[in-house]
C-alpha cells in the first residue's frame, strides 16, 4: 500500500515537520521545485554583512528562479531575517557545513577572506564559483578572474588607501559577477521592532517638534581607532542644544555602557540614554526614530543607511570612499597624513580627534536643511 506522494524537491519542503502551508504534498498549490541553488557566503563582520545585501537584487536578476541560501555568523542572522530575497539563512556551524557538503549547489559566492570560509567555498562541489577560496597550499586566492580586483585590494595598501574610488558594493558585485545598479541595502524592519523605542519616547516624554539627533558613540569591536573623543561628544551635545534645540539620544551597545554613562552624567543639558542592552531589532527601532544619526564607521552606520536615515559618518582609520551613503549623508574625514591606516590600536588618534564638533554640527545642519556646510 503506497502512501501519499512526497515532494522533497519543493523549496518549502521540511521533511521533519509540515511546511509552512501545511498542505499534503499531493495536491499542494504552493509546490515550487528547486531547480537551481546559489550559496552566498558572507559572515564577517556585521556591518559588512548588511552592506552586502545590495547585491541581492543583482543576484535575483542573474538567477531569477534560484533558491538562495546565505551562510553567515549566528550574530548576523537578525540582520537578514525576513528578507524577501533570501530563501534560507544558515548560521555558520558544523551542522550547516555538513548539510551543505551533501547538497547540490549550482553556484557558490564567497565574499569572505577568512580561511575557514574560503576553505568551505573551495571544498563545495559547484560548477560556478566566485569570490575567494584556498589553493593547495592553504593560501587565499580568487576563484574567478573578476574577483582579482577585490583580491588585490586586500594586499595593496596604495590601491586601497589612495587609488581606489569604488564602493564596497561595486567591488563585491564585480567579484560575484552580478549586475550592480547602485541598489540599496535591504533590511526588513518590522513594526514590532519599534515598540521599545515608542515606549521610551512616551515614558520619557520626549518633546515634540524638535529634531531628533542620535549619537552612536562606539567604535565597534575591532577598531579602537574609530573612537571619537568623549570631549568632542560633550561639545557637540552643547552645540546641538544651543543651535537646534535638538532632542539628543545616546546610542550604543554593551561596550558603550560606561562611555555613555559618563556622557549622561557630564552633559550640561538634557539628553536621552536609550540603553546599551537593546537587541538588533530594538536598536533599529531607535534608529528609525532619528532625524539624523552621527556615528563612526561601525554597524550603526550601515544600519542607518539601511533604514535610509540622514547620517553624519566620521572616518579616521578607514576609507570613506568605500562607503555609499546614497545621497543622504555627509562623510567627514580629517585627512590626517597617516590615515587611513586600518590599525586597530594607535597611541595618537589624531585622525578622529581632528574631526571637530563644529564640523559635525555643520553637517547635521546641512542634512536638516537649516544651513551650514559639512565640507
Amino acid at each position: 500500500m503506497s502512501g501519499p506522494t512526497v515532494k522533497p524537491d519543493c523549496r518549502f519542503f521540511r521533511g521533519d515537520k509540515p511546511c509552512r502551508f501545511g498542505y499534503p504534498c499531493d495536491d499542494c498549490p504552493h509546490y515550487a521545485p528547486v531547480r537551481h541553488q546559489v550559496l552566498l557566503i558572507k559572515a564577517r563582520a556585521q556591518g559588512d554583512v548588511l552592506r552586502t545585501t545590495p547585491l541581492l537584487p543583482g543576484l535575483r536578476r542573474k538567477y531569477p528562479d534560484t533558491f538562495l541560501t546565505w551562510l553567515t555568523d549566528p550574530e548576523s542572522v537578525p540582520l537578514l531575517e525576513n528578507n524577501p530575497l533570501i530563501d534560507r539563512i544558515l548560521p555558520f556551524s558544523l551542522e550547516s557545513v555538513l548539510s551543505l557538503l551533501v547538497e547540490r549547489i549550482d553556484a557558490v559566492i564567497c565574499l569572505d577572506k577568512e580561511p575557514e570560509l574560503a576553505a568551505l567555498a573551495t571544498r563545495l562541489n559547484a560548477p560556478e564559483k566566485y569570490g575567494f577560496g584556498l589553493n593547495a597550499q592553504g593560501r587565499l586566492v580568487p576563484l574567478n578572474a573578476a574577483a582579482e580586483y577585490a583580491y588585490r585590494l586586500g594586499m595593496d595598501d596604495e590601491l586601497k588607501f589612495r587609488l581606489n574610488n569604488r564602493t564596497y558594493q561595486d567591488i563585491a558585485a564585480e567579484a560575484a559577477e552580478v549586475e550592480y545598479n547602485r541598489d540599496e541595502y535591504l533590511y526588513a524592519f518590522r513594526d514590532e521592532a519599534g515598540k521599545k523605542a515608542a515606549d521610551f519616547f512616551r515614558r520619557r516624554r520626549v518633546p515634540k517638534g524638535r529634531p531628533a539627533v542620535g549619537l552612536n558613540t562606539g567604535s565597534g569591536t575591532k577598531f579602537e581607532t574609530k573612537q571619537w573623543p568623549e570631549g568632542h561628544f560633550l561639545k557637540l551635545i552643547r552645540l546641538l542644544h544651543r543651535d537646534l534645540k535638538a532632542n539628543i539620544f545616546l546610542l550604543g551597545g554593551p561596550r558603550e555602557g560606561a562611555f555613555n554613562g559618563r556622557l549622561l552624567r557630564r552633559s550640561p543639558v538634557r539628553i536621552f540614554h536609550t540603553g546599551t542592552d537593546n537587541s538588533l531589532p530594538e536598536f533599529a527601532g531607535f534608529l528609525e526614530r532619528m532625524d539624523v544619526v552621527v556615528c563612526s564607521d561601525t554597524l550603526a552606520l550601515h544600519m542607518a543607511v539601511a533604514l535610509k536615515k540622514r547620517t553624519v559618518a566620521l572616518f579616521g582609520p578607514t576609507c570613506p570612499k568605500e562607503i555609499d551613503l546614497y545621497g543622504r549623508g555627509v562623510a567627514l574625514f580629517s585627512g590626517a597624513s597617516c590615515a587611513p591606516c586600518y590599525k586597530q590600536t594607535c597611541d595618537d588618534g589624531r585622525c578622529m580627534r581632528d574631526i571637530k564638533p563644529e564640523a559635525v554640527l555643520a553637517a547635521v545642519k546641512e542634512l536638516l536643511g537649516t544651513g551650514g556646510s559639512g565640507k
